[in-house]
């Protein structure tokens, strides 16, 4: 009995482990340059260590494969895994849209026009795609087939560029669009009623903050970045009940968006059989305890 309790423990050690690895934060960049004489847009899709802010490069940003073209928010369906962004205002080719993207490659297929620049992306736990405008300071649904938004709430005096929202349960979500000396306001999800919260503090840059987003253990994150040609940009945690700001390192430059998924990696062969094999061998582990278990149980006591 003392044996199948081991194993039973080493089970749930396992669970906890392959969930652990599941949640991966993602970056993407709008520039791959930081040279102030350059004026193309080139992305980058990056892995980023939530404690350290180390980026590691997944894949280049292209439009078909062919075209470099920088993100401005990022966003991942809690149920499908796909990949969403927005394109940035200034790209060459079709900005300010709805994209999905294939995060093995970097390939950036198109899906509709915004009609408005957009500084953040998230989705709620039922699929609906959320978006923060900063031009009018308001929340609005992105349809998903062709990039529509639908705007909630009353338009507001623009204050800073960008922005960054979550959600924060109850219908509701937190919103940073005041800049790094701002305030981290609530805004009710079906009215666009925005609530003003604490006054954040500590924050490396006083310009803007953006790409709000909590991890599973429920920390907020976000980017803090200075606004300048060469766009600083710094990972960040937020104390959402006092607004108190932890600076936990640079991205790299022009950086725009976090969001949380599971671990992608580039295919190959190795790579696709790991991915059948790992739940595979978990459900053996698990039914030969069973297995155990109900054998222990049968053996008479001597």
């Amino acid at each position: 009995m003392r044996g199948a309790l081991h194993f039973f423990r080493a089970a749930i050690a396992v669970l906890s482990i392959s969930s652990a690895m599941a949640e991966t934060l993602y970056a993407v960049s709008v520039r791959t340059f930081s040279d102030p004489g350059y004026h193309g847009v080139e992305g980058n899709l990056y892995v980023v260590d939530p404690e350290t802010a180390a980026t590691r490069l997944v894949a280049p940003l292209m439009v078909s494969g062919k075209t470099p073209i920088g993100l401005a928010a990022l966003a991942i369906h809690p149920r499908t895994e796909v990949f969403y962004g927005i394109t940035a205002a200034n790209a060459s080719s079709i900005p300010r849209s709805l994209v999905t993207v294939d995060p093995a490659t970097g390939n950036v297929t198109a899906v509709g026009d915004l009609g408005y620049g957009v500084s953040d992306l998230e989705f709620d736990s039922e699929g609906t795609l959320f978006a923060w405008v900063p031009e009018t300071q308001q929340l609005g649904t992105v349809n998903l087939d062709n990039g529509q938004v639908t705007l909630r709430g009353r338009p507001l005096e623009r204050s800073v560029l960008k922005g960054g929202f979550t959600f924060s349960g109850e219908g509701r979500a937190l919103v940073a669009s005041t800049g790094g000396t701002g305030t981290l306001d609530t805004v009710d999800l079906t009215t666009g009623l925005i609530s003003k919260g604490p006054t954040l503090s500590g924050a490396p840059f006083a310009d803007a903050i953006g790409a709000l987003t909590f991890s599973a253990k429920g920390e907020l994150f976000g980017i803090n970045s200075n606004l300048g040609r060469s766009t600083q940009a710094n990972l960040i945690s937020i104390d959402p009940h006092t607004g108190k700001v932890t600076d936990l390192g640079a991205l790299p430059n022009e950086t725009s968006s976090l969001a949380f998924g599971n671990a992608v990696e580039h295919k190959s062969m190795g790579a696709s059989l790991l991915e059948w094999r790992v739940p595979v061998l978990v459900s053996l582990f698990i039914f030969a305890l069973i297995v155990i278990f109900l054998a222990m149980r049968s053996k008479p006591i001597k």
